[in-house]
């Protein structure tokens, strides 16, 4: 294999076309789900039977004892920062690599999102940094678990506590992940999960807020639903209709929620599977120089969302950019039938949203202000790692529905393009953009 052409020169791909399970995973028990919500009719309601059901499968399935389902996983965050008593106008430390939804969750709340470089062996944010970013104006940390990797919450969590704050947990990524066998989105004040219909736990949108804490629980079930205390009825009871304070409409209706239930009971099952599949990956990209696998980190357990690789250009004898580096090489296991992405591309203090003053919805006709110039050497890491890795098992492709032998071809893939870099650094050679170009005035 190491000898073949390379796919880019029109040699034979070490992926065969259709060797790919794709997400999300619809099956006749999905089917079923769905068309008993549509044979019920009854498609919406804060206590409709399938999302009271979602609520109690996920609170048995993380161990949370409370759990409200939310319309996206970006509501579940800003349920969590507003519950757990962020207030306008205070700081929110946020890692610097993430979704922009971690962030714009501290806007929603009126807050200020303080970015923090991160850990480049896990991608999460680093603790040893956030602690310099704490002012008399912050009030909570919100950890990534990326790539369904956990952060370090007992360093945070010691931070947290000796300066009197709260630590929000964004698990978007990491529904069955673990951190010294307590699962993740219950080891902060709350948590939240995501489910978009590329997440581990798929129903095409919606999200999961989860607390062990009451008085949490009853104030973010206010925010979901206009301000109103919605607790189950018991028998005879209607809808008082009564508004405590400012809520919005983050009901998530009866269809998702009956797709995410159908999900959750092969949830552990697609864990496992990326498990095996990144071991895989791990054990045959270790023995590449110049490529580091993801590591995981003794007592943590990953559901693997994305497995992300970094690499060393240098080691490839590479004197040009990082990034050409990283678009010439995707480009060429893209080619040999690799599922690869960058997903991000830069952190998310570079993202014109941050780069101002004064946050504000953006609106057609209104002239915004300058953006501040963007500094890559303020977060290192995190551009470093953007610029020297790329992730494979996007979103249509997860590893969690792959064969272990497309992952020895991942494998076979990888070596047969490390052995032929010389075709891949040609002149002749123009790689495929993968992601549109970002203007040069916004950088």
């Amino acid at each position: 294999m190491k000898g073949d052409r390379l796919a880019i020169e029109g040699g034979t791909p070490a992926v065969p076309a259709g060797a790919h399970r794709l997400w999300p995973d619809i099956l006749p028990a999905d089917h079923d789900a769905i068309r008993r919500v549509l044979d019920s009719g009854e498609l919406w309601g804060a206590h409709g039977t399938e999302v009271t059901g979602l609520q109690d499968d996920y609170a048995r399935f993380s161990g949370a004892r409370y759990v409200l389902a939310v319309n996206s996983g970006t509501a579940a965050l800003h349920c969590g920062l507003v519950a757990a008593g962020v207030n306008p106008g205070d700081e929110v430390i946020v890692p610097a690599f993430s979704f922009v939804a971690t962030p714009m969750s501290v806007l929603h709340a009126g807050a200020r999102p303080v970015f923090c470089d991160i850990d480049p062996v896990t991608f999460n944010i680093d603790p040893a940094k956030v602690e310099e970013l704490i002012t008399d104006r912050t009030s909570a940390i919100m950890p990534v678990h990326m790539n369904g990797l956990p952060a370090d919450m007992n360093a945070l969590d010691e931070i947290a506590r000796r300066h009197h704050l709260v630590v929000i947990e964004d698990a978007a990524q990491a529904h069955g992940s673990t951190y010294l066998g307590r699962p993740v989105g219950t080891l902060g004040a709350a948590g939240a999960f995501s489910l978009n219909g590329a997440k581990n736990l798929s129903a095409g949108e919606g999200g999961l807020f989860v607390t062990n804490d009451e008085s949490l629980f009853t104030a973010a079930r206010r925010l979901a639903i206009f301000g109103e205390d919605t607790p189950r009825p018991k028998p005879g009871e209607v809808r008082a209709f009564w508004s405590r304070g400012i809520g919005w409409n983050y009901r998530i209706h009866e269809i998702t929620a009956a797709l995410a239930r159908s999900q959750l009971t092969r949830l552990d099952a697609y864990n496992a599977q990326a498990r095996r599949n990144a071991a895989v990956l791990t054990k045959g990209l270790s023995g590449i120089p110049g490529i580091i696998p993801p590591l995981v980190p003794e007592g943590m357990e990953s559901s693997y969302f994305r497995y992300r690789v970094r690499f060393r250009p240098s080691e490839f004898g590479w004197a040009g950019s990082d990034p050409e580096f990283r678009d010439r090489f995707m480009s060429a296991l893209r080619a040999e039938g690799v599922a690869v992405s960058t997903w991000q591309l830069h952190p998310l203090p570079a993202q014109p949203v941050f780069r101002r003053d004064h946050y504000q919805p953006w609106r057609p006709g209104v002239d915004e202000q300058p953006l501040k110039p963007w500094k890559p050497d303020s977060y290192p890491e995190a551009s470093r790692v953007l610029e020297q890795s790329f992730v494979l098992g996007p979103d249509r492709e997860p590893l969690q529905v792959q064969s272990e032998e497309v992952m020895a071809r991942y494998v076979e893939a990888f070596e047969k393009v490390v052995a032929r870099m010389d075709v891949v650094f040609s002149a002749d050679y123009e790689p495929v953009r993968v992601t549109p170009p970002i203007p040069d005035d916004e950088l």
